[in-house]
C-alpha cells in the first residue's frame, strides 16, 4: 500500500513540477524585450523596459515621439485609453514622429 501511495505522489510531484516549468517559461515569453522610450517637445523622456505585451500604458505626459526599441509591435494612441482615438502602429525597432505632443498610451501586441 505505501509503494502506491509513494508511486502516486511521485508522479503527482512530477506533474506539478512540469506544470511550473510550463507555465513559467510560457510568462515568459508574452513580454517585449528591449525598452520603449517616449519624449515631449519639451524634452522631457519617459520610458517602458521589457513591458509585458497586451497591457496598456500610460505616458506621465503627452509625447511627440516615440521610439520601440522592443522586438514587439507597438500601438501608440492619442488617448490615454488604449484602444480609444487615434493609433499609429510603430514596429519593433521603428519610430514615430507627430511634431505636437498627443501621445498619451502604449501597447504592446504580439
Amino acid at each position: 500500500m505505501n509503494a502506491v501511495l509513494s508511486r502516486a505522489g511521485r508522479a503527482a510531484l512530477a506533474l506539478g513540477t512540469a506544470l511550473v516549468l510550463a507555465t513559467g517559461l510560457s510568462t515568459s515569453a508574452h513580454g517585449a524585450s528591449g525598452s520603449f522610450t517616449y519624449r515631449s517637445t519639451s524634452g522631457l523622456v519617459g520610458n517602458f523596459v521589457d513591458p509585458p505585451n497586451n497591457t496598456c500604458f500610460f505616458f506621465e505626459f503627452p509625447a511627440s515621439r516615440a521610439e520601440n526599441n522592443t522586438n514587439t509591435q507597438a500601438k501608440v494612441y492619442d488617448s490615454t485609453v488604449c484602444g480609444s482615438g487615434a493609433v499609429r502602429n510603430v514596429p519593433p525597432h521603428g519610430v514615430v514622429d507627430v511634431g505636437s505632443d498627443s501621445l498619451n498610451s502604449v501597447q504592446f501586441v504580439p
